[in-house]
């Protein structure tokens, strides 16, 4: 999926929404994007179909990464987490995927309320802000790097489809978002991307998934994929934070772990 790059140029007309605005990435192409994009869906494929343990290793690889850019990037801002804390926070939850969805649960609860502890009991306040950032962050990004494990050892079908749309609604985006006048406009394209891998979905995926449920985990991805970028600028700080790693898995912030929720419901 591709990895778009932050850039400050919102217009007026975004102002009808300029809360989210202020959040939402537009997409320039300094970089070969798509192309790379395009190689780690392949490699992410790959790894779905070689098992369970290969997704969650090579998820855990990406969750490092993406954690470390996202830290790195916060250098000069008020609060600035050590990279490193932030990278190996983000390893935990795609490991503790390997041994299932109850051990993501304490690993990524542990790490929040570890957190809120440094927060309330840590005098030094720059400090404090900064560990307990650090440790968000490697949880934000681990969970949604550990979702798609979770989903893979539920059902490879499952894995398949929200990498799908996934990688489509990012492709959608950063193709129309390049260069736009506005930043809904990518986000728009990224939503229409998803009709046709959910009417795919829908005729291929059923069985194992019961008459309907490809459609609501269509419509799951178009209500949610769009917000995960806007949460991912977030944790940055600033719209033109230049973290490719963290730009690769942020449509699965909050996609990720519905999705995951959901289909283990759905398939039990």
């Amino acid at each position: 999926m591709p990895a778009p790059t932050a850039t400050d140029t919102a217009t007026e007309s975004d102002q009808w929404w300029a809360p989210l605005a202020r959040l939402a990435v537009i997409y320039d192409n300094a970089r070969p994007h798509g192309r790379i994009g395009f190689a780690w869906f392949v490699v992410t494929v790959a790894a779905v179909i070689a098992g369970p343990g290969w997704t969650a290793g090579w998820l855990a690889v990406n969750a490092f990464v993406g954690a470390s850019h996202a830290a790195a990037t916060r250098r000069g801002l008020d609060v600035a987490p050590p990279p490193w804390l932030a990278a190996l926070a983000a390893l935990a939850p795609p490991v503790a995927a390997v041994f299932g969805g109850l051990h993501v649960v304490v690993v990524v609860a542990g790490g929040l309320a570890v957190a809120l502890l440094v927060r309330t009991f840590v005098d030094q306040r720059e400090t404090a802000n900064s560990i307990s950032l650090a440790l968000v962050m490697g949880m934000a990004i681990g969970l949604a790097a550990a979702s798609l494990a979770l989903a893979r050892a539920l059902d490879v079908e499952a894995a398949v489809y929200l990498l799908a749309c996934a990688s489509m609604y990012d492709a959608g985006a950063y193709l129309v978002g390049t260069g736009a006048t506005a930043a809904w406009e990518g986000p728009v394209a990224g939503v229409v991307a998803l009709i046709p891998v959910t009417i795919l979905a829908a005729v291929v995926l059923v069985p194992p998934f019961p008459p309907g449920t490809p459609l609501a985990l269509g419509l799951l991805a178009a209500v949610l994929a769009p917000l995960g970028p806007l949460a991912g600028t977030a944790l940055l700080g600033r719209r033109d934070a230049d973290a490719p790693g963290l730009r690769r898995l942020d449509s699965l912030i909050l996609l990720g772990p519905a999705w995951a929720w959901l289909t283990s419901t759905i398939l039990r």
